[in-house]
């Protein structure tokens, strides 16, 4: 999209300075619950109840064209409504969770220890008790609403792959601007393995960087996700342990432009992808 097809059409502060009322917001979670999206003025009214006629269209009135439209069937909600309430509902701004450890049965990739998964301060941690190699992920609190605490290390896998998926389709998991991918080096990673290449996408507009191990980001290319069928694993199912490129499954094959290879194991084959600095695939071998 050009300059010209999207500008700066409300100041940041004014725009959020409009629901700082509560029946402002309330006015956007009645019109969310509404028999198809939409609502009358005397049915938006009545669902906020708000007496005085005057008021509610003066509450209305500020969210009019930026959060809500009126239409010729009635009120709905703006896709900047929609984003409104779906954050309220994520709990980014209005909840909070932890929960007590938990032992996982999958093992370290790097020395088949024992995984422990943290949840505090809305970041998950996976952590080696052995090694002490880990993971960090920030979650916003409203994603592990409803599961049972069991659940919550599945349930934390399946939000990585989807904020990943919208990584490698080139779009901003923060504000959907769009992002490149860069394969790096790193003389220290997370995971705890020096030297391991990891999948850099980095926001244009916000600065926001994700930062994806190479080979799990993998696991949303073709290739990968064929030999895996091939062999009757499905890739959403299975650990993600079992995709890390630890340093015997990674070989950096030349630095000036880099080149990468990941090798992946299943049964009695294996599948050689081959990367370069800008997360091209360039081969992928099986033997």
């Amino acid at each position: 999209m050009t300059d010209e097809g999207s500008v700066e059409a409300a100041d940041p502060a004014e725009a959020f300075a409009a629901l700082a009322d509560p029946k402002r917001v309330a006015i956007l979670e009645a019109l969310w619950q509404a028999d198809g999206d939409v609502a009358t003025f005397s049915e938006l009214r009545e669902a906020v109840d708000i007496r005085d006629s005057g008021q509610f269209n003066y509450h209305l009135g500020k969210l009019a064209d930026r959060f809500v439209r009126k239409t010729d069937d009635g009120y709905r909600l703006t896709l900047a409504g929609h984003h409104v309430v779906g954050s309220l509902l994520v709990g980014a701004y209005t909840m909070r969770g932890s929960t007590d450890p938990i032992p996982l049965d999958e093992p370290c990739p790097f020395c088949d220890g024992t995984w422990t998964f943290h949840y505090e301060n809305e970041r998950v941690s996976i952590d080696c008790d052995d090694c002490g190699a880990g993971i960090q992920l920030d979650i916003p609190p409203g994603v592990f609403a409803d599961h049972d605490r069991e659940e919550l290390p599945g349930v934390a896998k399946r939000y990585v792959r989807l904020k990943l998926r919208t990584a490698s389709d080139g779009f901003c998991p923060l504000c959907e601007y769009h992002v490149e991918p860069e394969v790096v080096e790193e003389t220290e990673t997370d995971l705890g393995d020096p030297g391991t290449p990891l999948v850099s996408y980095e926001c244009g507009r916000c600065g926001e960087t994700v930062l994806a191990e190479l080979g799990t980001a993998l696991t949303e290319h073709p290739h990968v996700v064929s030999f895996f069928d091939d062999h009757g694993v499905d890739i959403g199912d299975a650990p993600l342990s079992q995709f890390v490129a630890t340093a015997e499954r990674t070989e950096v094959r030349q630095r000036d432009p880099l080149e990468v290879a990941v090798t992946y194991e299943c049964d009695d084959e294996t599948l050689t992808v081959v990367v370069d600095e800008g997360f091209e695939v360039l081969s992928a071998d099986r033997s």
